[in-house]
């Protein structure tokens, strides 16, 4: 079966036309069966007034059948990405996200009905109702129709930034047309032109954060651009996830220092400054850090690992040693350019979300909301799913009133779970930018290069994203942009490309076109899902950890680093390590010298073993090749290698 790691014999050009008719039948099946304005209880889909009529489920059809095709062409679009002689373009790809992209910019709302509630928040602020204090019934909302029941009464877990956006695209529909239908149109149309700016971005830095981890960009942009739950979820559904990614993507890649061709490897200091050049760029991504945890708290997971990014940008000469190798930097210079570094990003982005706070007059009401968003149990949540299976279970023996408790004990233990993971990632991305001492022999500086520390770093910001979408009491698929995203920027191995791009397209078909979710469809199914995926994931760590240990185990001695001699050296004697034996010169071969043999007081006979000292003490150099050749020469005629030596038989051994 053709996938991302085996070319297809199809012309790029041909998947590109493919993928346009795709979005093109799904932008004329969302008018049937999308998420359209009002309908009973702000549906317009099965549990609507259109549940019994042709349209809806031609629409349908229609839909389910572009998003199919759609789903084909980038699968095998992924297998020409690296044909031998005919490497996909970066920018062709870029080309043909747009491409795919250009239909639904005028298709409804598709897979949520978020964009009705940014529309209905925004009008609340610009009247002048903090939307962290009502919800959008209670403040007058007049397309409160569209927007779900169950979030009529709920106030707004979206940040400042978020609102802020959502009253200027709200203020920009009421000067454009009147009436409030055709607002509304022109307010989706606009807060799709917010969540493209999102993508923008993303194109714009992630091809220059995959090239600084060592990674392909046309893969990573294949993945994070061009698969169904982008075009479904970013482009079709408007969400606020799409700006939040954008600016996260650009803070992890100004924190490395990406360019278009790389990032310049560390050097030293210009002269005359006593800090290095990259400090305008670590603040602008503290400031696009402060600004997407804005939209979204959840943004600010980053956090940690752009200060992290930071310190391994840092050139590795600030101030030179006094003592250590050549270029090494003194203890006290790493110190304080790490701690400059981490505390300059942490520092901007705290004031940038201050500043933010302060100048859209709202508070910090809308984390009190966040708890809100958990009212819906559904087993796309992996606790909420282990929960659901308890409460199941209870059920069945008797204690149907057990199932609530249930899923509150698996969320809190989820929530501890995704705690203890974090500080995890955070521990491993510092151990990997040389947070601990290092292992070059001085330990001033990590022996990972920059590329490897990068990577190390990026891929820990993407699982630690994976967690919170994963062990959150909520998941909905365009919670994974973030995920999928980063994690697309560290795509260098193709193995695990294959199981992303997998688990892409199943998160594309969570939800029908008018936001129906088929979880909710499937509680039971779903439940026991999570409990076999649980069963699966702890089997196999187990099964890593023992075939870790193994190795480990059986090895009866392990050799020593070369940054740590063990014992005398074969040549020089002493404790010190041979020249071919330290990191800091070339790893060239030294024969060994022939062995001389000694008299019994110790001394080296000059008969037809001997020519000289005894090897052991003298260095490697042109001279002793000499001798040791007439050494050679000696033993093979049996005469002494000096005039006038008398001729020894050699000694066996």
């Amino acid at each position: 079966m053709p996938g991302p790691d085996h070319p297809t014999p199809e012309h790029p050009v041909r998947l590109r036309v493919a993928g346009l008719v795709a979005t093109t039948l799904m932008t004329v099946g969302a008018y049937g069966a999308g998420a359209l304005p009002g309908g009973p209880d702000g549906r317009a889909g099965p549990a609507g007034a259109l549940a019994a009529s042709w349209p809806y489920w031609l629409g349908l059809t229609g839909w389910l059948a572009g998003l199919l095709v759609l789903t084909v062409a980038w699968w095998r679009l992924g297998g020409t990405l690296h044909r031998p002689g005919h490497p996909v373009p970066t920018r062709w790809l870029l080309a043909t996200g747009a491409l795919w992209a250009a239909p639904l910019l005028f298709a409804p709302p598709l897979g949520s009905r978020d964009v009705y509630a940014y529309a209905c928040q925004g009008a609340l602020w610009l009247d002048g109702v903090d939307p962290y204090a009502v919800g959008v019934a209670d403040g007058g909302c007049a397309w409160t129709d569209s927007v779900p029941s169950l979030w009529w009464h709920t106030t707004t877990p979206y940040g400042p930034l978020a609102i802020a956006l959502a009253g200027g695209v709200v203020a920009l529909a009421r000067l454009a047309v009147s009436g409030p239908d055709d607002r509304l149109l022109v307010a989706i149309f606009l807060f799709r032109a917010v969540a493209m700016l999102g993508a923008l971005l993303v194109a714009r830095y992630l091809p220059r954060l995959a090239r600084a981890v060592g990674a392909p960009a046309s893969a990573a942009v294949w993945l994070a651009l061009l698969s169904p739950l982008t075009a479904v979820h970013l482009v079709g559904g408007a969400h606020n996830d799409a700006l939040m990614v954008g600016l996260v993507v650009a803070a992890l890649a100004l924190a490395v220092g990406a360019t278009r061709t790389g990032v310049p490897e560390p050097g030293p200091a210009p002269s005359g400054r006593p800090w290095p050049r990259p400090w305008p760029a670590l603040l602008l991504a503290g400031l696009l850090l402060g600004l997407a945890g804005t939209i979204k708290i959840t943004a600010l997971v980053a956090l940690p690992f752009v200060a992290l990014l930071a310190t391994v940008r840092l050139p590795r000469t600030l101030a030179p040693a006094t003592v250590g190798p050549p270029g090494a930097m003194a203890p006290g210079g790493v110190r304080l350019a790490r701690a400059v570094a981490v505390g300059a990003v942490l520092l901007t982005t705290a004031v940038t979300f201050a500043t933010v706070t302060v100048a859209t007059g709202l508070d910090l009401g809308w984390l009190a909301a966040l708890p809100d968003t958990g009212r819906l149990v559904q087993w796309t949540s992996l606790p909420s799913g282990l929960g659901m299976a308890a409460g199941y279970l209870l059920r069945i023996l008797g204690h149907p009133e057990a199932f609530g408790p249930a899923v509150a004990w698996a969320r809190a233990l989820g929530l501890a779970v995704l705690l203890a993971v974090s500080v995890a990632l955070v521990l491993r991305a510092w151990r990997a930018t040389g947070g601990r001492p290092g292992v070059s022999g001085h330990g001033w500086e990590t022996d990972r290069p920059p590329v490897a520390a990068r990577r190390s770093v990026t891929t820990a910001c993407g699982l630690a994203f994976g967690a919170v979408t994963l062990l959150s009491p909520v998941f909905y698929p365009w919670y994974a942009l973030a995920t999928v995203t980063v994690l697309a920027a560290t795509v260098g191995q193709r193995w695990w490309r294959g199981p992303l791009a997998v688990l892409v397209l199943a998160t594309g078909f969570l939800v029908l076109p008018d936001g129906l979710g088929l979880a909710v469809r499937t509680k039971l199914p779903g439940a026991l899902l999570d409990v076999a995926v649980v069963i699966a994931l702890t089997a196999y760590a187990v099964r890593r950890f023992r075939r870790a240990r193994r190795p480990r185990a059986n090895q009866p001695d392990q050799p020593a680093r070369p940054d740590q001699p063990a014992g005398p050296c074969r040549l020089t004697g002493t404790d010190q390590p041979a020249r071919h034996d330290r990191p800091d010169q070339p790893t060239s071969p030294i024969p060994p010298a022939p062995r001389i043999p000694r008299s019994r007081s110790g001394s080296p006979t000059l008969g037809a073993g001997g020519g000289g000292p005894d090897p052991v003490s003298l260095p490697v150099g042109p001279g002793r090749e000499a001798a040791t050749t007439a050494g050679h020469r000696s033993r093979r005629s049996g005469s002494a290698a000096h005039p006038g030596a008398p001729a020894t038989p050699r000694p066996r051994g």
